[in-house]
């Protein structure tokens, strides 16, 4: 049953997004575009490296390699970011309350909204992984594949436990989507996207550890482009396993605080 009802959230999920051949076509058609605009957009650059510290090692990975990956990971963080707002919608359309009444396993609701989003960013990885393999030479250095599985498994899993998080917590609000958008750009900067920590201020650097994104990005960019062993990545590996139960936690409690209060009060669609 549980199942059946992520199945369910995410078919209707994946219906309103996909709502036109027109959309399905953009959705497909613009992740080609963007990573070849990537692609130009560094290509002046003189240097072919960057260098990356972390864990008292230094490491020099492909600078290109280095900007994708933090817009791949950060597309999939935006995601995640909308997938908080998807309860305005349902607001919006006067379901609100009566999915919150219904018998529906409040988890699966959460879970089938994160995992549509995230089915909605594998348009945006096939795009781009294309532009590699077609107009891209990216440098990659991969020592230790159960390193990079590791990476990859972890990152979604913290992502879509935040995603599941901001569900349940714009829940609560009215304005769902415009702290989504809010979000977008203070996160884009700590998180290590467009430049190596190491040139963050240290005032800041408190910040960039309180995000999921900020450890996929170190565990993904270092055992693709680095070379690291499942060891040398081993700490923020398990910070993102503490980060995604953390979230997953927090969600459970977010929506069963929203179904008590949807039941006493009858608030939450009032405006």
């Amino acid at each position: 049953m549980f199942f059946r009802i992520v199945l369910a959230e995410m078919k209707k999920n994946i219906k309103q997004y996909f709502f036109s051949s027109r959309v399905l076509f953009w959705a497909l058609a613009l992740p080609l575009g963007n990573g070849v605009y990537l692609y130009f957009l560094y290509l002046p650059f003189a240097a072919k490296s960057v260098n990356l510290e972390f864990n008292a090692f230094n490491f020099t990975l492909d600078l290109v390699g280095f900007t994708l990956i933090g817009q791949l990971l950060y597309s999939f963080f935006t995601m995640m970011l909308l997938a908080g707002a998807a309860f305005d919608r349902e607001r919006e359309q006067g379901t609100l309350e009566v999915v919150l009444l219904s018998p529906a396993n409040r988890l699966g609701i959460l879970l089938g909204g994160a995992l549509s989003n995230a089915f909605n960013y594998v348009w945006l990885l096939i795009g781009v992984l294309l532009s590699w393999i077609t107009f891209l030479n990216v440098n990659v250095s991969i020592n230790d594949p159960l390193a990079l599985l590791a990476s990859i498994i972890f990152s979604y899993f913290s992502l879509v436990a935040l995603g599941m998080c901001l569900e349940a917590f714009f829940i609560h609000s009215r304005r769902g989507t415009m702290y989504a958008t809010m979000m977008q750009e203070p996160i884009m900067f700590l998180s290590g996207l467009i430049f190596p920590l190491q040139s963050m201020p240290r005032a800041l650097l408190p910040f960039s550890y309180l995000l999921p994104l900020t450890f996929g990005l170190i565990s993904v960019r270092l055992s693709l482009l680095g070379g690291a062993t499942i060891f040398d990545i081993a700490v923020p590996l398990t910070i993102l396993a503490s980060m995604g139960i953390i979230f997953f936690t927090l969600a459970v409690w977010l929506i069963g605080y929203a179904e008590r209060t949807a039941k006493a009060k009858a608030t939450l669609t009032q405006f």
